[in-house]
């Protein structure tokens, strides 16, 4: 059987979704008995794909723009399309997919996925046409009629999307934690003092200028910043805008070199891609502070391997890091369980889940 993994707008092309083209996962998937085909796709003829290639020889892939979906799929004898990106970009390629008359399965991640809506009375016009979301969000409500499954990487995203109105006629939806390569677990550490101070870390390689200004608004409310250290890697990272005051960067592209040197790991924003920096972490025995929305919630268990705050809170991250701070001499969390998390997290794992899923709806 072969199954047409369709990477479709910018934002399939950041590292969120990079993983779900690598030479472990899409090998895993060959050996369970379906060829992979991946299919690149510009959803505008003047905003070109960032291509990123796949690592397994052989693999038979495609770029192409939108309108040649159905084409690709048809010559190819794909069983079903698996589709990867923003939700609210995908009405186009949904619709092409239909065209082929196959099955199609869409994967929802923290990247591009659909925001929460507004609560209470519109105060005005302007509050008025944003809970409705305009022409551009009805026709991508429309086309997710198209849609027979639906694998998500937490149910916080997923939720949000069936609570607006999106994929109403799937048959069911699974929930895969984010790929991430097997790290190894570290020893627990026995009869060590822990630092006074402990080292405070943020990994990001993709980071905006937004993400490093809510870090910047956080540490500066924490008002106790002389009670941790804070490192940021990589150097790309810090170059997108201002640190907070005292900070190291650490020039390191490898989130498992990175953790070694820090304590507690923050991840400022909910974001897939930090779900290898977070099992690093919880695999070094290291505590985390994460969002509480998104898959790293799903890693951390809600709050059983470090703490939650609100996302896209400056308040609430600062807290968080007092908490974590000023409890740093004895420290309430647990490791139980990390075995698991970074089992279920590994290539062959996400790749079962699927596997399964394709074939129930081929």
């Amino acid at each position: 059987m072969k199954a047409a993994l369709v990477f479709a707008g910018p934002a399939a092309a950041t590292a969120t979704f990079r993983p779900y083209r690598s030479r472990a996962f899409l090998a895993a998937i060959a050996e369970a008995g379906i060829a992979p085909v991946v299919i690149d796709l510009d959803l505008a003829p003047e905003r070109r794909f960032d291509d990123v290639p796949a690592e397994l020889p052989g693999l038979v892939t495609y770029r192409n723009h939108v309108d040649r979906l159905a084409l690709i799929v048809a010559q190819e004898g794909a069983a079903l399309v698996q589709t990867f990106g923003a939700t609210t970009e995908l009405a186009p390629v949904w619709h092409e997919a239909a065209r082929a008359a196959r099955p199609l399965v869409h994967f929802v991640s923290s990247v591009g996925a659909v925001a929460e809506a507004p609560t209470g009375r519109p105060r005005g016009l302007g509050d008025l046409v944003g809970r409705a979301r305009g022409v551009a969000d009805w026709r991508v409500r429309r086309a997710s009629r198209h849609v027979t499954a639906v694998v998500g990487s937490n149910r916080a995203d997923m939720g949000r999307h069936f609570r607006q109105g999106f994929f109403s006629r799937a048959r069911f939806s699974l929930v895969a934690p984010p790929v991430a390569a097997p790290v190894p677990i570290a020893p627990a550490a026995e009869g060590r003092t822990p630092r006074s101070v402990p080292v405070l870390g943020v990994f990001d390689p993709e980071a905006a200028p937004a993400t490093l200004a809510l870090l910047s608004r956080a540490v500066a409310l924490t008002g106790h910043s002389d009670l941790f250290r804070l490192h940021v890697a990589p150097a790309a990272f810090a170059r997108e805008g201002a640190l907070p005051p005292g900070a190291i960067v650490v020039d390191t592209d490898d989130p498992v070199a990175f953790v070694r040197d820090i304590d507690v790991l923050v991840v400022p924003c909910a974001d897939d891609r930090a779900g290898v920096a977070v099992l690093a972490a919880l695999a070094a025995r290291k505590s985390v502070v994460v969002p509480d929305t998104g898959a790293l919630a799903e890693l951390v268990d809600y709050g059983r391997r470090g703490v939650l705050f609100s996302a896209d809170s400056a308040y609430h991250l600062a807290m968080a890091i007092n908490v974590m701070t000023e409890a740093w001499t004895n420290r309430p969390f647990s490791f139980e369980g990390v075995e698991e998390a970074i089992d279920r997290a590994a290539p062959e794992a996400v790749a079962r889940v699927f596997t399964d899923a394709w074939r129930r709806v081929a």
